[in-house]
């Protein structure tokens, strides 16, 4: 009897073992299943992850190319921009050159680009010319005077002055056109019509009454009927040194005379004359510049017996000269 419960015993006891043993087991299974999950799952996040640096990657290497494709293109373009700047820089270099170059004919309607350097007064101002400095007295027109050491300053002197240094500092361009008489007067001047912008500056200034017709010395008088026409307007309107009862003293009006051909000379003296004595002796009186240019058109220094100083406007010692 005793016996048999112990076999009994003995085998419960042995299937207590045996079930928590077959419990542990479990349990491990589950675990070990556990940790294959999450060392897949630990797996498919590094793939993940790995798909992701390489996409991030992939993207920094193509923005890192687009950038350098569009520094390209830009310096490209910098580059044409540059070309076509120079190109355009050379093509103005040629014109200018060319322009330079161009066979100017004096005497004819070449008109002749000039620089402005200064204004003097009305028909008076300097230019470069030649690559110098010169003056340039305006052919066929006087205007007023400002500072003339007998006569003074003249009623719209002034308003002549500046309206010449108005018009050629405005101007875009400036040019110079010399007639078929000599280029020079005797204070080595140069004798031009000038255009402003494709204007005549001579014209201008008589056609607004600041100017008139005067110094008129055939050959050289290619645009008188256009500048008489001109004056005749400004007459009519009454306008400035027409608005007066006498624009000019009468004295340098009679010298200005345009109606008698007798009252010119060739073409103004290019130097200064040196003084010389006439072969007749005594003196000889002439009642103005007029009466004495029929006998001596280019005027007569201080030594000639026909110096008068009532004719000598500018003190020079030459009277009757050509200005």
């Amino acid at each position: 009897m005793k016996k048999g419960l112990l076999w009994f015993v003995s085998i419960i006891i042995v299937m207590i073992i045996i079930g928590g043993c077959s419990e542990d087991n479990t349990e491990n299974d589950q675990v070990s299943k556990e940790n294959e999950k999450l060392k897949s799952e630990q797996k498919k996040l590094e793939e993940t992850n790995k798909r992701l640096e390489d996409k991030v990657k992939k993207s920094e290497e193509k923005n890192e190319s687009d950038k350098k494709e569009q520094v390209k293109e830009e310096e490209t373009v910098e580059s044409s921009e540059e070309k076509v700047e120079v190109e355009q820089t050379e093509s103005t270099s040629t014109d200018i050159k060319k322009e330079e170059q161009k066979s100017y004919t004096p005497g004819t309607t070449d008109r002749i680009p000039v620089e402005l350097a200064s204004t003097v007064d009305g028909d008076t101002a300097k230019f470069i010319y030649n690559c110098s400095k010169e003056s340039f007295r305006f052919l066929l027109i006087d205007t007023p005077e400002t500072k003339h050491p007998r006569i003074g300053k003249q009623p719209f002197g002034q308003e002549a002055s500046d309206r010449t240094k108005e018009l050629l500092t405005n101007a875009n361009k400036i040019e110079v056109e010399f007639d078929v008489g000599g280029e020079q007067d005797k204070y080595q001047r140069y004798l031009a019509y000038i255009y402003v912008d494709g204007e005549m500056v001579n014209e201008i200034l008589v056609k607004e009454g600041l100017a008139k017709v005067a110094y008129v010395y055939p050959p050289s008088t290619r645009y008188l009927n256009q500048l008489e026409s001109a004056q005749e307007i400004a007459k009519e309107q009454k306008l400035g040194v027409w608005s007066l009862g006498s624009a000019f003293e009468e004295d340098h009006s009679s010298e200005q005379s345009t109606s008698s051909t007798s009252d010119v000379q060739s073409e103004p003296e290019t130097t200064t004359e040196t003084p010389s004595v006439e072969s007749n002796s005594g003196s000889e009186s002439y009642p103005n510049c007029t009466a004495l240019r029929k006998v001596y058109p280019n005027g007569v220094p201080s030594t000639h017996p026909a110096y008068d100083s009532k004719h000598d406007r500018d003190s020079d010692n030459f009277a009757c000269e050509a200005s």
